[in-house]
This record gives structure tokens, sequence and C-alpha cells, in this order.
């Protein structure tokens, strides 16, 4: 029923300011009088500086070779249907809504920004953090269909609080204070959680980027998942990371580092430390297909426990909104038989 009354208001709202910063548009009159429209036509339509809509759907199919859990075992996907509503004014007002329609919570972000220059941008409400390199990507422009172990165990997708982003020539920073539980209602112990991104960029030169970057968060968090398959923290929570992505040529390279101290229900008298890394390569074999390999491994200190994770990917743009990703995953824990499996996405981002 929430779902269908988002989809209710994204319309009714989407079509007012349709109306008004497009209908009396005189620049855009040939373009809604024809039929068809390319894809350059397109964007203009649903893109204008107050309002601004994007949607990404994406339709999945999972296939464990041992016919177990793996991947969720061997199942179809709604995976995404998420649309974005977002716009800015002359005054340096900009907000942002979106909405994912299969999944709960349906709302994902929803806040209220004022850019007062391109080095300070201040966001308060519900929002993604800038964390990690591993989460910054929509899912529609990941890597590979899922993210990395680590990140999940330790980042949350998303809070409610209140942000600052900022950019100086190669610089670029992100400031962050939150409830510290996710997109549930209010603080649940009055305590905030803060979480910080300095990232610099060492080229910067057409197609070719190299970017590093350092990470970090704290605070009180009892109650509350750590990241989203974590475990349970019953208080404190310190994470600290080191990340890089090189972009050059037809080569894709990524590399992060995280580690976190939380202090989870499993351990009434002492801290687990969950740590992990991952290393990506790919390589554009053809200007719209490319070939990708990750390797990961994550740890519990006082759990004793390594696990590690080998994915070969591809992906495909069919054209500028339409693209196909394919995946392989081997997953070989340290206790218990190796898994593996398929996974395939087919995905429309405008």
């Amino acid at each position: 029923m929430r779902s269908w009354l988002i989809l209710i208001f994204v319309m009714v709202f989407g079509c007012q300011c349709f109306q008004f910063s497009i209908i009396g548009n005189t620049l855009y009159a040939g373009v809604l009088q024809k039929d068809t429209l390319s894809l350059s036509e397109f964007p203009p339509l649903i893109k204008t500086e107050p309002f601004t809509m994007n949607v990404l759907l994406q339709a999945g199919f999972n296939y464990s070779l041992r016919d177990d859990d793996f991947l969720g075992g061997r199942t179809f996907e709604a995976t995404n249907a998420r649309i974005s509503i977002r716009g800015n004014w002359d005054s340096g007002f900009y907000y942002r809504l979106f909405f994912n329609l299969v999944r709960e919570p349906n709302v994902l972000d929803a806040f209220i920004g004022y850019k007062f220059a391109e080095e300070l941008q201040v966001a308060f409400g519900a929002m993604k953090p800038q964390q990690t390199l591993d989460f910054i990507p929509d899912p529609g422009s990941m890597d590979f269909i899922s993210r990395a172990q680590i990140t999940r165990l330790l980042v949350q997708s998303r809070e409610i609080g209140i942000s600052a982003i900022g950019d100086f020539d190669n610089f670029s920073y992100f400031i962050g204070l939150y409830n510290g539980t996710s997109l549930e209602r209010g603080n649940n112990n009055n305590r905030f959680y803060g979480i910080g991104r300095a990232q610099y960029r060492l080229l910067d030169r057409g197609d070719d980027k190299l970017e590093i970057a350092i990470s970090g968060s704290n605070g009180n968090s009892a109650g509350t998942q750590s990241g989203n398959s974590g475990p349970i923290l019953r208080g404190q929570r310190s994470i600290a990371g080191a990340d890089l992505r090189l972009e050059w040529s037809k080569w894709v390279f990524a590399t992060e580092y995280l580690t976190g101290r939380l202090e989870t229900e499993d351990f009434e008298d002492k801290k687990e430390q969950i740590s992990g890394y991952y290393f990506t390569l790919g390589y554009y074999f053809l200007n719209r297909t490319l070939f990708l390999g990750r390797w990961q491994s994550w740890d519990f200190k006082e759990m004793d426990n390594t696990d590690r994770r080998l994915t070969f990917g591809i992906n495909h743009d069919f054209n500028d909104i339409t693209a196909f990703q394919i995946n392989y995953d081997l997953f070989m824990p340290e206790a218990g038989k190796n898994q593996s499996g398929f996974s395939v996405i087919l995905q429309v981002q405008f």
C-alpha cells in the first residue's frame, strides 16, 4: 500500500513540475509533438534546474550451483525500481526525494540542502553518507552486482542527520553527524554518529583518473546493526579505512581496506574487530564492454574466522540507458564447503 501511495505522489508531483518546466517552454514544443524520441532528445524533458527525475529499473536472476541459499538460492528478482526527484534554485537551495518501490524502507533520501559555494554545501535529512569507495556509487553504476562484503559488514547505506561536502580543486571532503540508526525514526540513545572522508585527485585528465582517500566514523549506536549484514551493536563502534581508484586508458583498478572495532552483542566484555579488503581489476575489451575480477577477504578477530571471495564479471552497455551485468562468485569460507553461483542484472537507468 505504501509503495502505491509513493508512486501516486511521484506521478502527481512530477506532472505538476513537468507542466511548469516543460510545457510552457517553447524550446521543447517541437520535441513534445513527436511520436517517438531519440535518446539525445529524452533527457531535457525530465532534467531541468528546479526538477530532475531519474529512474533506475533492475531485474535480476541468481543461480546457486550447489542448490543452497548462496546468493539467495535460485530465484528471479525485481531488484530495484528507484525514482529520484531533485532540483535546485538560484537562491542556493536544493532538495532530493528518492524512493525504491520494491524494497523496504521505500524512502531512501529525503533532504534539503544549501550551497554556499563549491567549497561548502550543507544538507539536512535522510541521505547516503559518502564514507567508502565501495558504497558511493549507486546500484546502477557499480562495478559488480553486489558490494564488497567488508563494506556490507561495517557501513550503513543510509543515515538521518546533517552533512557538509566541499571541493577545493583536487581535494574534496565529506563530514556528517547522524543518529546512527540508519533510517529508523529518531535516536534510540541520545548519542550521535560521526562520519568523515577526505579525498585527493592525483590525476584528472580526460577519462584518466586517480583518486585516493581516507575515511572514518565513530559513535555509540546500541541496538543497531553494523552495516547491512553485520552483528548487532551494544555500544561504541569505530571504523577507519583507506581506498584508491585508478581509471587509465582501458584499465580500471580499485582497492579498499576497512577495519572496525565494535562493541557487539556477541561479546559482553570485549570488542570485536572486523577487518577486510578487496582488489578490483578491469579491462574494457570493447568500448561498451568491461571485463572485471575482484578478490576480497574479511575476518573476525574474536571469532577467529577469515573468509574469502572471488568474483568475475562482465558489464555491457547496450546504449546510454540500458545495460547488462553477469557475475560469477566463488565463496571460500574458512569453515564449511565452498559455494558458487551466477548473478545476472538487466537495467534501465536515466
